[in-house]
């Protein structure tokens, strides 16, 4: 009996545990998890990786990054799949540039804005149970919300025409030296009422204030603060042992030190950092893998909503590249397409490019600050060598 009760407390304490900061308790959640079993959403691997054709490919990957590393700060993680099958992991740089402790497996980086496509996938998560619509309109969940006609596809697709919240809160914002957070950024829409940037629906804007509003939702339908729903619901499910949400009071040992500048100057947070659902993940290469195959498998989220995020939804401007439902798009000559979401936040770069035609991953995770990060084309030109692959380089 009593080993019954020391059961029951323990179970107790894990479903009370919160992973979120500053979170009240919500009613009851009505969503049904995923099951955890990490290989349910793994495809197997394809290639022979003493293939000739393969091993001359990882020598001339290694030969870049290590260029790379040699004459440019590059202090990142790597991981490249090339049609189905892992090829290429690498670690390059500092973990902690004072103590020169090196950048490992297990060190987490911030991804910044590829954050965004876990938001995207807790939505269609919600929607596939359907326990919402994609046509919902967000004064369902928001009442008397002070900008009319918006929906959550609008918010996905980044069509709402909503103000960015990192330009109105530098006016609104009055708590210089605490955090905000998604409830903050919502209140100072419902008091301030800063100008909308486009009429709904008319034009795409990339803004921030989408997905900081779609994490609120996701708490609203789900009943469960934004942090726990992911951690619970994706991260856990798939294995991602070592990816977290940032919580400015609490930084976990695993998180790298972002730096800029040649000197390696140490970046600072900031209030915005309490904001999540547009950024925040703290993640490795070898997780972000783990997503990007449970993706591929569709035995996690199914296939039909999955088409709807990799669908572009805005074609006020003629050219290849387009967004999709939190996704980036880059259609290819050959009528493939890449799938991608790259980031930027402070010293933080991700790159997280998807060749779903063939299941080609490349995942690159920096805390040292460059923008010719996100130039890839050679590593696309060593995967494949008629150069049919053109990448975005979007940040």
């Amino acid at each position: 009996m009593k080993k019954f009760l020391l059961t029951l407390c323990i179970a107790g304490f894990f479903s009370c545990f919160t992973f979120c900061q500053n979170q009240n308790d919500k009613h009851k959640p009505k969503f049904i998890q995923p099951t955890v079993n990490p290989a349910l959403y793994q495809t197997q691997h394809k290639l022979n990786l003493k293939d000739t054709s393969v091993t001359r490919k990882i020598a001339e990957l290694s030969d870049y990054f290590d260029e790379r590393a040699k004459n440019s700060g590059f202090s990142a993680a790597v991981l490249i799949s090339f049609k189905g099958t892992p090829i290429f992991e690498r670690y390059y740089g500092y973990k902690n540039y004072k103590t020169k402790e090196p950048i490992t497996s297990t060190s987490t980086f911030q991804i910044a804005s590829t954050s965004k496509t876990f938001t995207s996938g807790a939505i269609l998560l919600l929607a596939q149970q359907k326990l919402l619509s994609l046509e919902d309109s967000i004064e369902t969940y928001f009442p008397n919300f002070p900008y009319k006609g918006i929906t959550i596809r609008m918010l996905l697709n980044h069509r709402s025409g909503l103000p960015k919240y990192l330009t109105f809160s530098e006016q609104y914002w009055k708590r210089k030296d605490g955090f905000m957070n998604n409830e903050d950024v919502l209140n100072m829409l419902y008091k301030y009422k800063p100008k909308a940037i486009y009429p709904p629906n008319t034009h795409f804007l990339y803004t921030n204030t989408n997905f900081v509003l779609l994490a609120l939702i996701v708490e609203k339908v789900s009943g469960m603060p934004f942090c726990d729903f992911i951690h619970q619901n994706i991260f856990v499910p798939l294995g991602m042992n070592d990816t977290w949400y940032f919580d400015p009071k609490n930084v976990r040992t695993s998180a790298t030190k972002g730096y800029t500048g040649s000197s390696w100057v140490e970046d600072e947070i900031v209030p915005a950092d309490g904001v999540m659902g547009d950024k925040g993940i703290y993640s490795t290469v070898r997780d972000l893998y783990k997503w990007d195959q449970a993706l591929n498998s569709g035995n996690f989220i199914k296939p039909a909503f999955l088409g709807l995020a990799y669908t572009p939804q805005s074609f006020e401007k003629i050219g290849n590249k387009n967004y999709g439902l939190g996704w980036r798009i880059a259609d290819q000559p050959d009528g493939t397409r890449l799938i991608y979401h790259n980031g930027w936040w402070h010293s933080y770069n991700s790159v997280f490019y998807r060749k779903i035609s063939d299941n080609t991953t490349v995942i690159i995770l920096s805390n040292h600050y460059n923008s010719s990060i996100y130039k890839i084309q050679p590593v696309w030109d060593i995967l494949y060598e008629n150069g049919d692959v053109k990448s975005a380089e979007d940040e």
